[in-house]
C-alpha cells in the first residue's frame, strides 16, 4: 500500500515550526509587540534611577522591589492558571502594566518623575508579572496541536525575549539620549497596547474540568509533586541558580558601562544587545537545528559555559572582549534554559502544568531579587567581584548535577517528548 503524502499543514509545520499554526502565530506577534516595549522600559528604569541617585544599591533595590511583587503572587498565579482562561489572565496583566506606564508618562510630561515613582512602578509590574508568567508559559502547549513542535514553540517564544533584547535596549538608549524620557515611555505604552489587543484574537481551549480544592491545598499539591520528583526539583533548582547568581549581572550593567568601560546610555544598550544577540542565536539553534537532541550536554554544558563566561566578563576591562563574552554567554545560557523548560513542559501532567510552571516562573523571576544581592555585594566588594562570584556559583552547581548519573538518565528519558508515538514520560 502506497503511503499517503503528508498533509499540507504538516509540510508547513516542518518548515516554519509552530508559527505555521495561526493560534500560536497570533500569540507570538502579540508577545513581540509587548516584550519589545518591556525591554525598552527596563533600560529606562535602570538608567534614570542611576542618574537620579548615583547609587548601586538603588539599582539593586529596583530589582528587589520588582522581585518582591512577583514572588508575592507567582505561586498563586500558577494555581489560577490551572483554574481559569489563561488568555483572560494575560489580558488583565498586560492591561495593568499598560496603565502603570501611562502613569509614568504623565509624571514625566509634567516633570515630576522621581526615583520612588520608578520603585513603585517596578513593584506593580512585578505583581502583574507574577500572574502573567505561569499563565503565559503554561498556555503555549495548548496553542500547538503537534507535540513534535513543542521545543520549537518554546524556543520561538523565548526568541521574542532574546530578539527584542537586541533591539530594545539599544533603541531605548538612543531614544532616551535624543528625545528624553517622555517619548520613551510613549513608545512603551504603544507596544503594550498593541500586544494586549492582539490577544483578543486568540482561540484558547477551555480549562480541563476537575475537582477543585482550596487554593492552599492545590498549591501544596503542586509543590509536593515537584519535591517528590528529582528531575523536576533539580531542573528548577538549576533555573534558580542561573537566575539568582548568574543573570543578575544585568542590574549592575550601568556600572560596567559607565564606570568600568566609560560608555553612555547607548553603550549600555550595546552591551545588553550583545548578550541578546547571542541568546537569539542559541534560541534559533534550539528551534530549528537541535530540536530536542543531546539534552544532557546542552542543559549542563550550556549552563556551565554560561557561568564561566560570566566570570570572564566580570574581570574584563576591554570593550571588544566584553562584547564577545556577552555574546557567547547569551548563546550558551539560552540553549540551556530552553532545554530545561522543554523537558519540564514535556513531562508535567496537564492538570498540574500551571502550578509547576508557576514554580518555574518563580525561580526565573528571581533575576530581579538577584539584582538586590549583587547590588549589596557590589557596595562591599565592587561590581566586578560581585558578578564573578555569581558566575562561580553557577559553575559549581552545574558540576554538582553533572556528577549525578540518575539525574542525567532522567533528563535523557524525559527528552523523548520529540516522538509523538512515545508516551509522555513520568520521571520520578
Amino acid at each position: 500500500m502506497v503511503p499517503e503524502p503528508p498533509a499540507e499543514s504538516d509540510k508547513a509545520a516542518s518548515i516554519f515550526g509552530a508559527l505555521a499554526y495561526p493560534n500560536f502565530r497570533i500569540y507570538w506577534i502579540s508577545a513581540v509587540s509587548f516584550v519589545l516595549g518591556w525591554q525598552i522600559l527596563r533600560i529606562v528604569f535602570a538608567w534614570i534611577i542611576y542618574e537620579l541617585t548615583g547609587s548601586a544599591l538603588y539599582l539593586g533595590v529596583l530589582g528587589g522591589v520588582q522581585a518582591a511583587g512577583t514572588l508575592s503572587v507567582v505561586l498563586i498565579g500558577g494555581v489560577i492558571a490551572d483554574r481559569v482562561d489563561r488568555r483572560v489572565l494575560l489580558l488583565m496583566t498586560q492591561g495593568s502594566m499598560t496603565a502603570t506606564v501611562a502613569g509614568l508618562l504623565v509624571l514625566a510630561q509634567i516633570d515630576q518623575l522621581a526615583a520612588w515613582h520608578l520603585l513603585v512602578a517596578s513593584a506593580v509590574i512585578g505583581v502583574a508579572q507574577g500572574i502573567d508568567q505561569p499563565a503565559r508559559t503554561s498556555l503555549i502547549p495548548a496553542l500547538i496541536p503537534d507535540r513534535r513542535q513543542l521545543m520549537n514553540a518554546l524556543a520561538l517564544g523565548s526568541s521574542v525575549w532574546q530578539g527584542t533584547r537586541i533591539f530594545g535596549p539599544a533603541v531605548g538608549g538612543i531614544i532616551l539620549e535624543i528625545s528624553g524620557v517622555t517619548w520613551t515611555f510613549g513608545l512603551v505604552a504603544l507596544g503594550f497596547v498593541a500586544g494586549t489587543l492582539l490577544l483578543l484574537l486568540l482561540q484558547v481551549p477551555p480549562v480541563i474540568e476537575r475537582r477543585r480544592e482550596s487554593f492552599v491545598r492545590e498549591l501544596v499539591e503542586g509543590l509536593a509533586f515537584i519535591r517528590s520528583r528529582q528531575l523536576f526539583f533539580n531542573l528548577i533548582a538549576l533555573t534558580f541558580i542561573d537566575s539568582f547568581f548568574g543573570t543578575a549581572y544585568i542590574y549592575v550593567m550601568p556600572i560596567f558601562a559607565k564606570d568600568i568601560l566609560g560608555l553612555g546610555a547607548s553603550g549600555m544598550g550595546m552591551l545588553m544587545s550583545a548578550s541578546a544577540a547571542g541568546a537569539l542565536l542559541g534560541t534559533l539553534g534550539a528551534a530549528f537545528v537541535i530540536r530536542g537532541r543531546w539534552p544532557v550536554p546542552l542543559l549542563l554544558g550550556g549552563a556551565g559555559a554560561f557561568g564561566a563566561l560570566t566570570v570572564v566578563f566580570a574581570v574584563s576591562n576591554l570593550l571588544p572582549l566584553s562584547l564577545a563574552v556577552l555574546f557567547l554567554s547569551g548563546a550558551f545560557n539560552s540553549v540551556s534554559m530552553i532545554t530545561n523548560q522543554t523537558i519540564l513542559q514535556a513531562a508535567v501532567p496537564e492538570e498540574l502544568r500551571g502550578r509547576v510552571m508557576g514554580v518555574f516562573s518563580l525561580t526565573y523571576s528571581l533575576i530581579p531579587l538577584g539584582g538586590l544581592q549583587v547590588g549589596i555585594v557590589t557596595d562591599y566588594l565592587g561590581a566586578q567581584a560581585a558578578v564573578a562570584i555569581g558566575g562561580v556559583v553557577v559553575v559549581g552547581f552545574t558540576a554538582f548535577l553533572m556528577f549525578q548519573s540518575s539525574f542525567r538518565k532522567r533528563v535523557s528519558e524525559a527528552a523523548m517528548f520529540a516522538s509523538p508515538e512515545e508516551a509522555t514520560p513520568t520521571p520520578r
